[in-house]
């Protein structure tokens, strides 16, 4: 009675431990699942404190001041609103230089990627910096066994008890290339079966094996700090190079696309030109006033304009498309660069190099970051031929050891350990190998640095007959085009007066438009050229949106937004 009383409450007891279990197996995994977000989102931020402070000291040991740097996904405000954009039957957006420099410094997916390359270089450095910092460990194990023990025909199964142990350590490379170790160790063994078996051990350790021959003293032993925390000097200065040129590069393609719309909204004209043309010269050819192979004629150019007006808009689209993926950005998304941009530019003409070639070459050779992480390379190499050097150095070793246990009674001895090693290098193959390796590498970095150099010189001098061409050929083109405006203008007079031919009204036109195009071509190639120019010779600055500016001898120019 009593058992068949108690089987609903059993039930009872059952059903609720399955629903017990049900909801505590789920709470516990998310639990879990939560600490190691919590865990992930602290290593991110400390990840990310360690990095940024490589960084940072990096570009106030390459460049003389901190930069703002960040990777992170934060897109700028001004790119929300253009993905916003949807009615494509609007007007685009018109984009400034200012814009577009500011979005491609936040949105460029190459531009991420190389941010990211610096970054990740500084957190491998994070690595090298442990090795050389007080490293922590610790472990604890627990074990048990069990022994069957027969006594004559029956067995009986005892329990061995159990063996468990803690253990912490510190390692630490010294700068005289000393390793130093300390180590702390707790045993315990408690037996069930037989408690005068148990046991309990604890104990302190500290050793050190210092070189003193090969190995010993900071060239040696701190080399691979050094080395690591100098190329991430160099890449912090690469990393700023490249910026540099990202920014003309941006610049340049921003010009060049309006300047396929210039040569588009010319080829236009032009062709409505040649309709205009195409029915005169056919009312002439009515009224007999000229022949019909000059109706002819211009009927053939009216074609040839409406061709060149359609390819000029097909190049217009696939510029458009590739500023749009340099930025970033959607490639169907309506924006287009300002046509403003190109009116400012040609209104303020060409700005002067106000500097000789002679103090170009003086501040290239001098300044450029690029050529400073080559000499500094030159010395990593002569440093690591002396670290070959004292490779040939016997191995002499001192190690010491001491170890305490810590026992409750307090009668426990103290061991210690004094030895020297002393190791010959009787063969010398490797040795003697890697340093005339060492040998070779800094000759081969001293001429990479001389070529290096003489080809920054010769960059330099390139841009500057650039800019002496692109000058001449602007100001060339723009007399020509006043040229070709009226010699339009008397054909056309000539042509109704029947003194000239239509082929001549023809040919005014196309030097009409070919002289436009080469002066819009001429204005941006001398722009763009300008600033390659002043980023030769590492005057070149910009600010975290892409803003530059042209740094003349003792004086820095205002930020150019619309150059």
């Amino acid at each position: 009675m009593f058992s068949y009383r108690m089987r609903p409450i059993m039930q009872n007891m059952y059903a609720c431990r399955k629903n017990l279990a049900g909801v505590a197996v789920p709470l516990c995994a998310a639990m879990l699942f939560s600490s190691c977000a919590r865990i992930g989102r602290l290593a991110e931020r400390r990840a990310d404190r360690a990095a940024y402070g490589n960084i940072r000291g990096a570009q106030v040991a390459g460049l003389g001041r901190e930069v703002d740097f960040s990777i992170g996904n934060g897109e700028d405000a001004l790119v929300h609103r253009l993905l916003e954009l949807e009615d494509p039957s609007e007007d685009p957006t018109l984009l400034t230089l200012s814009d577009s420099l500011a979005i491609a410094m936040s949105n460029s997916r190459s531009y991420k990627t190389r941010k990211e390359n610096l970054f990740l270089q500084a957190l491998s450095l994070t690595q090298t910096q442990k090795d050389f910092n007080w490293n922590y460990s610790a472990s604890a194990d627990a074990r048990t066994s069990y022994t069957t023990l027969k006594n004559g025909q029956a067995e009986t199964f005892g329990d061995n008890g159990i063996d468990s142990g803690l253990g912490a350590a510190m390692t630490r490379t010294l700068a005289s290339g000393a390793k130093v170790t300390l180590n702390y160790s707790q045993s315990i063994v408690n037996s069930f079966t037989d408690p005068d078996a148990s046991d309990f051990n604890n104990s302190l350790s500290f050793g050190v094996v210092q070189p003193l021959l090969n190995g010993f003293g900071p060239l040696v032993a701190m080399e691979p700090l050094r080395q690591a925390e100098r190329d991430m000097v160099y890449a912090v200065r690469d990393f700023q190079r490249y910026q540099q040129e990202f920014v003309i590069d941006i610049a340049s393609q921003y010009y060049a696309t309006l300047r396929s719309r210039d040569q588009l909204i010319n080829e236009r004209k032009n062709y409505e030109s040649a309709v205009a043309n195409r029915e005169q010269t056919e009312s002439y050819a009515k009224a007999g006033r000229i022949a019909d192979f000059q109706a002819a004629q211009a009927r053939q150019s009216e074609l040839n304009a409406a061709d060149r007006w359609t390819l000029a808009q097909s190049d217009y689209q696939r510029a458009l498309d590739d500023f749009r993926f340099t930025l970033g950005l959607p490639i169907d998304l309506s924006i287009e660069p300002d046509p403003v941009e190109l009116e400012a530019l040609a209104g303020r003409g060409l700005v002067d190099v106000d500097i000789t070639i002679e103090e170009a070459l003086a501040s290239a050779v001098s300044n450029r970051l690029d050529l400073v992480n080559e000499r500094q390379r030159v010395e990593d190499r002569a440093r690591k031929l002396k670290i070959k050097e004292r490779n040939f150095l016997p191995n002499l070793d001192a190690r010491y050891g001491v170890e305490k246990g810590l026992e409750t009674s307090g009668d426990t001895d103290v061991r210690q350990d004094l030895s020297v090693t002393l190791e010959l290098p009787l063969d010398w193959t490797e040795k003697r190998n890697e340093f005339r390796r060492a040998q070779i590498d800094l000759d081969r970095e001293r001429r990479t640095l001389e070529e290096d150099e003489s080809d920054v010189q010769r960059g330099v001098r390139d841009l500057w007959r650039r800019l002496s061409r692109n000058r001449s050929i602007y100001n060339n083109r723009l007399l020509s085009v006043q040229l070709a405006e009226r010699r339009v203008e008397n054909t056309q007079l000539l042509l109704k007066q029947g003194k000239a031919l239509t082929r001549d009204l023809l040919d005014a036109q196309e030097d009409l438009l070919s002289s436009r195009n080469e002066a819009t071509v001429a204005l941006v190639d001398y722009t763009i050229n300008r600033l390659r120019f002043w980023n030769a010779i590492e005057r070149f600055e910009i600010d975290p949106k892409g803003m530059w500016y042209e740094q003349l001898e003792g004086t820095t120019q205002a930020p150019v937004g619309t150059p």
